[in-house]
């Protein structure tokens, strides 16, 4: 069964940033008013979900709190590998020269990631 990180759907990711964001947990009712664009029923949806999937954890004080148990980082490292086989076989390197390609990245960009490239070599030494 793949782990929830990579079942979390884009609605669902929607509510995931918003929980990110807040750093602490938070109610149906302020996620809610955060998503401005979704009704609460679809709220209540996608956190009903998000708990099957073990992606948010809920706690009953007054009323329910929400809290994200995968972290952000955590889940673009997953989209991204995924991504990256599903489009470039596997390989980094091919989407690198990809986003170069279509503009995606500017001179300026590429030479930040050459430093930043060179200080992790550094520290490998």
């Amino acid at each position: 069964m793949p782990e929830a990180k990579e079942r979390i759907t884009d609605a669902e990711l929607e509510v995931m940033q918003v929980l990110w964001k807040a750093k602490a947990p938070m109610t149906q009712a302020q996620i809610k008013a955060a998503l401005c664009s979704r009704n609460g029923d679809t709220v209540k949806t996608l956190l009903r979900r998000l708990c099957q999937k073990q992606a948010v954890a809920q706690e009953k004080q007054e009323v329910y709190y929400y809290r994200p148990l995968v972290g952000q980082e955590e889940l673009r490292c997953c989209r991204m590998k995924k991504l990256i086989d599903q489009l470039f076989e596997g390989s980094a390197r091919d989407m690198a020269a990809a986003l170069v390609r279509n503009e995606q990245l500017c001179h300026q960009d590429l030479e930040e990631l050459e430093q930043m490239f060179s200080g992790l070599w550094e520290e490998e030494k």
